[in-house]
């Protein structure tokens, strides 16, 4: 580092410092996978969705995924896709708009996250201490990082959890403006509806818990509560009365996603425990951080405590996760939302020792320096992995290398004929071709284009010449003959 480096360093607060340290550190946990090909097959599919409504193709209500598989995408509430499709808008069709569009969402989590921990400490009239602390907490989880970077639907849900949860506890919490935000809190918890489904209605139960846990009156917030729903309720109804295509969406979501995710026939269950596992082995993480700063700073047991709002956070937390027990359907994606909570609950109750940490930077100018020093390094690796990774397949090789990679052009909005058929879905080349390419597959024969498998067995009609190059891992394509 240069000497003007280390001058700009110390000049920077030390608050600052450890903002920067916790951001660069999470552009060192994030970075290397921004460039890389081949994310989560359902994270392909939903950014497909998000594309062809970019382009044109479906509805709000009436989202287009391809001709064969899903012509209307009845899968999951159409809010998020139409969000990101204003991206694909904005940037263009590039390979790595979803993991950078996660990217993007980490650092508005991380804002909201931010958000919240000052407005509680500012009601409550707790000493100022920065927010990189409950921010450098959440980092760790492996989950965080994980569900960015493969464009789950969840991920933009997180922030539709959070910023109605801050609407409703203002509605008790605050003293000006309380039934604006009750209003405000209906309106947001209607976005999170049609973003995820039932899964945002723990919302409502926000005000309550906060006379629970931070002794706010029982009266108004079941006022408050009461406006919430009625505001969401004339929503809904107005929607249902002007989308006739809306009553449609949700008759088929209803029954295709949750009765069957209730009943646990959506896809192969486990245990109801297997959620609370999959928690604490998340959870574990943070709190050895915790621990480990503990023993840095000799912060001893006696500093750690379960407060009011550590309480309050930790009752959302638990609000908003635990009815997904009810089914043996459980992954730990569902409760992505919850963790946010967990966490901001975790950083109340060792704020003591963010505390400590703040007073050693503020009173050693080397110290801050040194912080400094490492997110710039942290910064610098992440950028350079981030490069050396581009354009590795992560995850379907066959396809990048077979197809992708070998820069083959086809025309747009065909559809091709593929063999075997359980390919189309088991490898998820539907999702891959449509989201690459825009064409759809299909296993009826005659088309002007087939892919095949190697070794399958499939016919290949003498009209027809190969197109990919050698060497190939799996899939073979085909193009007819001129006559």
């Amino acid at each position: 580092m240069s000497y003007l480096s280390t001058r700009m360093l110390s000049r920077l607060s030390y608050r600052k410092i450890l903002i920067l340290f916790v951001l660069t550190f999470y552009f060192l946990l994030l970075g290397y996978k921004l460039m890389r090909l081949g994310i989560h097959g359902d994270g392909v599919e939903y950014a497909t969705v998000a594309r062809n409504m970019a382009d044109g193709l479906g509805t709000f209500w009436k989202p287009y995924l391809d001709d064969a598989i899903h012509p209307v995408f009845h899968e999951h509430p159409p809010l998020v896709f139409w969000i990101q499709s204003h991206f694909f808008r904005l940037f263009g069709d590039g390979p790595y708009l979803e993991t950078f569009y996660g990217f993007f969402i980490g650092f508005i989590i991380l804002g909201c996250m931010a958000w919240f921990w000052q407005r509680i400490r500012q009601d409550f009239q707790l000493s100022p201490l920065g927010s990189w602390w409950p921010m450098l907490l959440i980092l760790p989880l492996p989950i965080f990082t994980y569900m960015l970077q493969i464009n789950r639907l969840v991920n933009t849900y997180v922030i539709l959890a959070m910023v109605p949860t801050y609407a409703a506890y203002r509605s008790v919490a605050g003293c000006k403006h309380t039934i604006l935000y009750s209003l405000l809190s209906g309106v947001l918890i209607y976005l999170g509806f049609i973003a995820k489904g039932p899964v945002a209605f723990f919302t409502f139960a926000v005000p309550a818990l906060a006379a629970l846990a931070l002794k706010s009156k029982l009266s108004k917030a079941a006022i408050r509560t009461v406006l919430a729903l009625v505001t969401f309720t004339i929503i809904f109804v107005a929607t249902l009365y002007l989308f006739p295509d809306s009553a449609d969406f949700w008759r088929g979501f209803l029954k295709h996603q949750v009765m069957a995710s209730l009943k646990s026939e959506r896809a192969a269950g486990d245990t109801h425990w297997h959620l609370v596992e999959r928690w604490a082995a998340e959870m574990v993480v943070p709190v050895l951080v915790v621990g480990f700063f503990m023993a840095l700073t000799r912060v001893s047991f006696r500093q750690i405590r379960i407060n009011r709002q550590a309480l309050f956070f930790l009752l959302i937390g638990l609000a908003s996760s635990l009815p997904f027990l009810i089914s043996t359907r459980q992954h730990n994606r569902y409760i992505f939302h919850s963790f946010p909570f967990y966490v901001l609950s975790l950083a109340f109750m060792t704020d003591r020792i963010a505390v400590k940490i703040e007073a050693i930077i503020k009173d050693k100018p080397a110290m801050r320096i040194g912080v400094g020093v490492i997110a710039v390094v942290f910064f610098a690796v992440a950028f350079a992995s981030m490069l050396y990774k581009k354009d590795y397949p992560q995850k379907r090789q066959p396809f990048y290398n077979d197809i992708y990679l070998q820069n083959i052009q086809l025309p747009e909005r065909i559809t091709i004929s593929a063999c075997p058929e359980a390919m189309i879905l088991n490898d998820w080349l539907f999702a891959d071709m449509m989201r690459f390419y825009r064409v759809s597959l299909t296993p009826e024969m005659g088309n002007e284009y087939l892919l095949i498998a190697k070794d399958s067995g499939c016919e290949v009609p003498e009209s027809y010449q190969e197109i990919n190059r050698h060497p190939r891992i799996k899939y073979i394509l085909y193009q007819k003959s001129p006559p």
